[in-house]
């Protein structure tokens, strides 16, 4: 039978395990396992499991069973490991332990880095999932099928969330499309549930929308060279205004119609034209209209250049935006060549960082 000596070795080591009868000999609690997370952090997690020894102390037709905390891992290689561990174990107290390290390297090797599911934390998920979607919204909602990260849709933006084993921040941001402005950072703060989650990211989507309009008109009616795909994220936009000279408007998501920081590339000579440009009419910039219009006054240009398939390399900017000295259009901190030859024989463009 199992000695006092045996049990307390077991319980030095293994503090949750209990030994629950002495016929046949059964130790019935809690492992606990040390693995990684999704953030390669290490944390502990506790996982349930009765030890039934018919013939102890050998493990000759032993039975072990585990709670419904390591669902996802038990599959047909992890039981023939376990088997394979009661078939070479001395002791009670050194099969536990190697069935520790077994369960954490498996943990370890999930793809996904989250194995443990926890009853109570799924229960109060789903209670928070059914709440959030009893208020009416505009707001969609859907998860992954291991109910550990919830995606919210709106008018084309998305954030995605973690959840958390944290009361305090119960979700945590893993993507979003939103624009990364300071206003909007630290979404996790001060949300306690899922209808608070949906509240504050469709008052964000909405607080966006002019300045959507605004940069809208523009791609619709600009030659917009950067981004190449302008998306929502982007609040900037650089134009193509003649061949040895573009102007990059950068808004204010919050105040969408005022001033925008403006920076010209292109040759020098067109660049300090432009700028002097800007200075004799940035007075007159008014709130109340948009910023296309606002443009056309401030550069003099009520007509803004049609976006063309292709132009003549030996003519400019656009035909070929690649740099004359490193003979690429983009450079290696993502910047379009910003500098143009003054020479309009030449009108090679380079980027500052290669001259």
């Amino acid at each position: 039978m199992a000695t006092g000596s045996n049990c307390e070795a077991i319980l030095n080591w293994h503090p949750e395990m209990i030994l629950v009868s002495k016929s046949p000999v059964t130790w019935k609690g809690f492992l606990s396992v040390s693995h990684l997370t999704y953030a390669a952090h290490e944390t502990q997690s506790r996982v349930k499991l009765k030890l039934v020894m018919h013939n102890y102390p050998s493990f000759d037709n032993a039975q072990i069973s585990f709670g419904r905390h390591i669902a996802f891992l038990r599959n047909i290689k992890f039981s023939e490991k376990v088997k394979e561990l009661m078939q070479s174990a001395q002791t009670v107290r050194s099969f536990l332990t190697q069935l520790q390290l077994l369960i954490g390297k498996y943990m370890d090797n999930t793809d996904s880095k989250i194995c443990m599911i926890n009853l109570e934390s799924t229960k109060d998920f789903l209670q928070d999932v059914k709440a959030a979607l009893q208020n009416p919204s505009d707001v969609q909602l859907s998860s992954d099928r291991n109910l550990t990260t919830i995606k919210l849709s709106l008018r084309g933006m998305s954030l995605t969330l973690q959840r958390c084993n944290n009361v305090r921040i119960p979700w945590k941001v893993v993507s979003s499309d939103m624009p990364a402005i300071p206003t909007f950072e630290g979404f996790e703060r001060n949300v306690t549930n899922l209808s608070v989650v949906m509240t504050k990211f469709k008052w964000q989507v909405e607080l966006l929308e002019r300045a959507w309009e605004q940069l809208k008109e523009i791609d619709e009616n600009c030659w917009v060279i950067d981004p190449p795909e302008p998306n929502k994220s982007h609040m900037y936009r650089r134009i193509h205004l003649s061949q040895s000279i573009s102007v990059t408007i950068t808004i204010d998501p919050l105040r969408p119609t005022a001033l925008p920081t403006i920076k010209f590339s292109g040759s020098d000579n067109e660049v300090k034209r432009q700028r002097d440009e800007v200075s004799n009419n940035i007075h007159n910039w008014n709130p109340d209209c948009t910023v296309l219009e606002n443009l056309r006054m401030l550069l003099n240009m009520y007509e803004f250049p049609e976006q063309q398939d292709s132009l003549d390399d030996s003519i400019g900017m656009i035909g070929n935006r690649e740099c004359g000295i490193c003979f690429s259009e983009r450079s290696e901190t993502d910047e379009l060549p910003n500098k143009i030859c003054n020479n309009e024989r030449c009108m090679k463009h380079f980027h500052s960082e290669c001259l």
